[in-house]
């Protein structure tokens, strides 16, 4: 009697399991024709639709799929709609993985994979930044020498952006290879670094706007003179402790802008100075050794024109104000995606990048003010005959 019992149990949870998979195979169906991740031919009997094929469904927890793409089709083609598709098949976002060349794992998540912190180990790996961690769980380390030219950083207030210009900062601050520079109008960037190596290149505050210019220009005099001593047999610098990679941030651009436009005069146009010093660094800085960091609320054109968007190759957008000002600085991101970002939680970012498509992640958490502050002092310890950063 019990081995029928067992055998009747069985055979109903067979059952089950099978209307499941029906129901999951009609439901994804149903959304990639609703999404339009499909191909529709009209024929004299009506038309006839195929979307990517289910070729395998484990039920797990977690349910993944594994469908075979239609020809013609990319991995990032199901990316793109997966927004769309996931609630229709009961999850709250999907995981989409490659398998060989034109399959796809999709794995039905029950809650945003971004959800939670992610730690920041330090001292960091020379030579290696962490950006943060996506949604398949991957790291994204860069190599600040080689793998970026320049960076532009955009966020409106309570974004995030600041924790991780801090996060970025403190990895960045003890590498022997690595001087941080530039221009930050609040003030507060650049208080931990009083002291240590890097302040004779940080300006902060915006008091006096020549101190910005004076700094700038001597960024670009450097600049000049690493090329005009670059070796015949080569075509960018080489980076030594004697000659470091030159980290140039400019923290919250639109207001250093703002100041000097309202300062500059016919005969003293500090504003255009500043701007073309800046245009300079950008289009000659990356093969001297210099990688700018542009740290903006909103990458709009009157800021960040389209000159400056294309010397960034390295974009990060956290929560945005709307849809426009993620495809400013990211063209092609879907619209369902743009319009989420608009409500993206603290520390949620988009990133595009060369090699990479479009990424969504979460960036890595330092902590407050106070722990940027310890970790900057842990990474440099103050010399108090060493110089401190001016204040303009």
């Amino acid at each position: 009697m019990g081995r029928e019992m067992g055998f009747w149990t069985a055979r109903q949870e067979r059952a089950l399991d099978e209307r499941e998979v029906d129901a999951l195979w009609w439901a994804w169906r149903q959304a990639c024709e609703g999404a339009g991740l499909c191909t529709r031919v009209d024929t004299v009997t009506g038309p006839t639709v195929t979307v990517p094929r289910l070729v395998d469904v484990v039920l797990g927890p977690p349910v993944v799929l594994t469908v075979q793409l239609l020809p013609g089709q990319l991995l990032g083609d199901l990316r793109r709609v997966a927004l769309r598709i996931a609630p229709h098949l009961g999850a709250v976002a999907l995981r989409v993985t490659a398998l060989g060349q034109i399959h796809a794992r999709i794995e039905l998540l029950g809650a945003d994979p971004l959800d939670g912190t992610v730690g920041l180990p330090l001292p960091a790996a020379p030579g290696r930044v962490l950006l943060g961690r996506d949604e398949t769980a991957r790291d994204l380390v860069q190599s600040w020498a080689d793998d970026v030219a320049h960076t532009i950083v955009q966020g409106v207030t309570r974004s995030g952006k600041s924790v991780f210009t801090y996060g970025l900062l403190s990895q960045l601050a003890a590498d022997p290879l690595v001087t941080l520079c530039g221009s930050d109008p609040t003030g507060l960037l650049w208080r931990p670094f009083a002291g240590i190596r890097h302040a004779a290149w940080q300006v902060s505050g915006v008091d006096d706007l020549a101190a910005h210019e004076a700094l700038l220009l001597a960024l670009v005099e450097d600049m000049d003179a690493r090329i005009s001593s670059m070796p015949a047999d080569r075509d960018t610098v080489e980076i030594t402790p004697a000659q470091p990679l030159r980290v140039v941030v400019l923290e919250e651009l639109a207001a250093l802008y703002r100041v000097a436009d309202a300062a500059s005069t016919t005969k003293d146009p500090i504003g255009k100075r500043i701007r073309a010093l800046i245009g300079r660094l950008l289009a000659e800085g990356a093969k001297a050794g210099y990688r700018l960091v542009l740290i903006v609320q909103r990458a709009e054109a009157a800021i960040v024109g389209a000159f400056e968007r294309a010397m960034c190759s390295l974009r990060i957008s956290f929560r945005t104000d709307n849809r426009a000002s993620v495809e400013l600085l990211h063209p092609g991101a879907p619209a369902e995606l743009a319009d989420q970002h608009t409500v993206a939680c603290p520390g949620v970012a988009l990133l595009s990048a060369p090699g990479e498509e479009l990424t969504r992640f979460r960036a890595p958490y330092l902590g407050g003010y106070p722990e940027y502050v310890a970790a900057v002092r842990a990474a440099c310890p103050p010399d108090q005959s060493g110089p401190v950063a001016i204040a303009a």
